[in-house]
């Protein structure tokens, strides 16, 4: 088939809908293909996990963190490019529709700059890592499944709440944010979703992975289905799925979408809904890497 299904931010289809977000297909070749790296970088950093099995080591998950670090870091560092081009595509536009095309791209690029900012400290931490290879840097939480889950994942935030939203972080300006890191990929035939931090004390993070090892099993998975779907722009679903879902479930996850992509610059904070479920595959297997684990 060669689709997915992501949920569509651009600047002037939000400003055409009224704010309202539209889910489409794009190809999976757009969706997956990350150019940051030449090819003899990228074979030696992810050697660990392009050509061996994945076994939950250190290194493994911090060469999967990393990618999916520099990922949301050079796609913001674009973002912030694109939103300059996007400012001369109100020509021809009427005085209003001009004026809220342009608050919204100011918008956009406030939240923008402050995500690169906190982007840019942890980058630059997990880089120094991986070229002297202390994997201790991170700690990781990493969550099996039994069969191939129906979206895929790789985003980098810095959360305010947790997974019953309680606020973590009181995200002022002037201070730099605590960040997790969420990877979703394919292993021997079942997905796994790799959270990740930097290692430290009460960290967000580490605060995060005890809620996930302390919840239900059969909860766990819609439950991290709709943290990630408020908080990550990098989020694919399989369309065959997507189009199967009920109205109860497409509703929440376009709210989810929504709340994540605020104009208006606010906090995500919708309520995690845990009595309605996705039908993901069961969980097999959850454990912890890194620290003193």
């Amino acid at each position: 088939m060669g689709k997915v299904v992501r949920y569509r931010a651009d600047p002037a289809e939000l400003s055409k809908n009224g704010g309202r977000l539209s889910a489409g297909e794009i190809g999976i070749w757009d969706a997956s293909v990350f150019h940051g790296f030449c090819a003899g970088h990228d074979r030696e950093l992810f050697s660990c996990i392009e050509n061996e099995p994945f076994a939950g080591r250190a290194d493994q998950c911090l060469a999967v963190a990393y990618r999916t670090l520099s990922r949301e870091y050079y796609g913001k560092n674009a973002a912030a490019h694109l939103r300059e081009t996007l400012r001369g595509a109100d020509k021809g536009k009427s005085i209003f529709e001009q004026l809220q095309l342009q608050r919204l791209l100011a918008l956009m690029e406030q939240g923008n700059e402050l995500a690169r900012k906190d982007l840019k400290h942890t980058h630059d931490m997990i880089t120094q890592a991986m070229a002297q290879r202390q994997s201790d840097v991170l700690q990781s939480l990493i969550i099996e499944f039994g069969a191939i889950l129906p979206f895929m994942v790789a985003a980098a935030w810095s959360p305010f709440t947790d997974l019953y939203g309680k606020q973590i972080q009181n995200g002022y300006v002037d201070e730099l944010l605590e960040q997790i890191l969420v990877s979703s990929f394919v292993a021997d035939g079942q997905s796994c979703i790799c959270i990740s931090w930097l290692e430290k004390a009460n960290a967000p993070g580490q605060l995060i992975a005890n809620q996930a090892r302390e919840m239900a099993l059969d909860l766990l998975g819609s439950t991290i289905l709709q943290f990630v779907a408020m908080h990550a722009e990098n989020i694919f679903y399989d369309p065959v799925w997507f189009e199967g879902l009920d109205p109860a479930q497409r509703k929440r996850l376009d709210a989810l979408a929504a709340a994540g992509m605020d104009t208006m610059g606010s906090v995500p904070d919708m309520a995690i809904d845990r009595n309605l479920r996705f039908g993901l595959p069961a969980i097999t297997r959850i454990f912890e890497v890194g620290g003193n684990t």
